[in-house]
């Protein structure tokens, strides 16, 4: 049973949430799934990388792949992938889709399934620093130039699904902001589980090991999402904030 989705910009909070919602007692999923991208789950063979990373990511062989895809009902593949993974914990009955590219196509993806949806989103000057650290680059300065204008594009898409939610205040769409998380998770944690349907409990902000390493679990920490501040320095992130002054609804504060 698919009991919610979670989306939103990569490096925004989704593999935190994700193992936040792993954290109630029957609820469990693999990494990322993608199927939702497709018209029909017939059509997920073919997405890839999305399809081929779920052999490992949710414990499947090809044959039980091809078996959950073999149907035109999402929630017949959910409820067969649910049951054919070989690495949920025992006793699991309620399964979530984690897969932050769906932020892209929100509306088709929600049109797709009746189930909630958490969308994550940080501020862009956050954005950029993770990808400049995960890029390994030396020259910041050289490495935004090239950067930028595809980043820009990129972000536009997801941007534009963003705002729409946003602006119609959406019922089935929860937007949680990384900042307000790791400032006030005593706060937006109960608000991500009620979103789900599920009761808080204290305990779950413990965080349990995570399945996949290296995340960033149990790090909701007030400094996580402004490391950029130091890294970059005031002049960088005023680089960063013009540039992509366009999302004006992503920057904190």
């Amino acid at each position: 049973m698919l009991k919610l989705v979670v989306c939103g910009l990569e490096r925004s909070g989704t593999t935190v949430v994700s193992e936040l919602l792993r954290q109630v007692p029957g609820v469990d999923a693999g990494f990322e799934i993608g199927v939702l991208l497709g018209r029909t789950p017939r059509e997920f063979l073919a997405i890839q990388p999305f399809s081929g990373n779920m052999l490992w990511n949710w414990g499947l062989t090809q044959d039980a792949l091809a078996q959950c895809c073999d149907t035109g009902d999402f929630a017949a593949f959910y409820g067969r992938l649910l049951a054919a993974s070989t690495v949920m914990r025992p006793g699991t009955g309620m399964i979530f889709d984690k897969t932050p590219r769906y932020l892209a196509t929100l509306d088709d993806c929600m049109a797709k399934t009746p189930v909630p949806f958490i969308v994550t989103f940080k501020d862009p000057r956050g954005t950029v620093f993770s990808d400049f650290k995960a890029a390994g680059a030396a020259d910041f300065d050289g490495w935004f130039d090239a950067y930028a204008p595809a980043k820009i594009g990129y972000m536009r898409l997801h941007y534009e699904q963003f705002e729409r939610v946003r602006k119609v205040n959406d019922p089935r769409a929860l937007l949680v902001r990384l900042e307000d998380l790791c400032l006030h998770p005593g706060t937006v944690c109960p608000r991500i589980l009620a979103h789900a349907g599920f009761d808080f409990d204290y305990a779950y902000l413990a965080f349990r090991q995570g399945r996949y390493q290296p995340a960033p679990v149990g790090s909701l920490t007030t400094g996580l999402p402004f490391a950029y501040m130091n890294a970059l320095g005031k002049t960088r992130s005023n680089r960063v904030r013009e540039a992509f002054a366009e999302f004006p609804e992503w920057f904190f504060p």
